[in-house]
């Protein structure tokens, strides 16, 4: 009986420290939306690729970005929308399996509002989002662009025009009549993209 519940305790202790420090509020699938998951994450695809970004949405904007950089960044539980600068995103020591923030999508002006944290695997190259993640679609109202990356937006799915232009590592916190339009994205080294 003895070595029954210290058996039974071992496993609960495993369970219970071995669990993943960063838990996804919810992983949206395509065609759903939660309402409790305000800050998304989503892997930006290769160029010319015609795959969906897979998106993973959390409660908070700090665990979102702690799952976008992999645990590398890690802010304070109540950190504001638009409060991560590009030195935090750009700290800690890059491993093979470092990803790298290229821009931050908000769905208010002035960087606030619910967030899309948009991500890959190096500093910057080619990268689309042919459409937008489910939920995200004619939503964005401000951005950021990190990693070196310049971000252009459009106004239709598969790049359609018009699109606006933002330079690297720049940042627009009112998109002014480019407001809630955004179906598709790119980024690149060199504006435009």
């Amino acid at each position: 009986m003895r070595r029954s519940v210290l058996t039974l305790l071992s496993v609960t202790a495993l369970v219970l420290f071995s669990a993943p420090a960063i838990a996804p509020t919810i992983a949206l699938a395509a065609g759903t939306a939660h309402s409790s998951a305000r800050h998304c994450v989503a892997e930006a695809v290769p160029a010319g690729s015609s795959a969906r970004p897979a998106v993973t949405c959390y409660a908070t904007f700090a665990q979102s970005i702690r799952a976008a950089t992999r645990g590398r960044v890690r802010l304070p539980a109540n950190a504001a929308p638009g409060s991560v600068t590009s030195g935090q995103l750009n700290a800690g020591t890059a491993t093979p399996d470092t990803t790298y923030v290229l821009s931050i999508d908000y769905d208010g002006t002035s960087f606030t509002g619910a967030s899309l944290t948009w991500t890959e695997s190096s500093r910057c190259g080619s990268f689309q989002a042919a459409s937008m993640p489910s939920g995200w679609n004619d939503r964005v109202s401000s951005v950021e662009a990190f990693s070196n990356c310049a971000n252009s937006l459009f106004k239709n799915n598969n790049f359609g025009t018009p699109r606006y232009n933002i330079g690297r590592n720049g940042s627009v916190a009112n998109l002014g009549s480019f407001s809630n339009v955004t179906s598709s994205e790119k980024w690149c080294p060199t504006s435009p993209c």
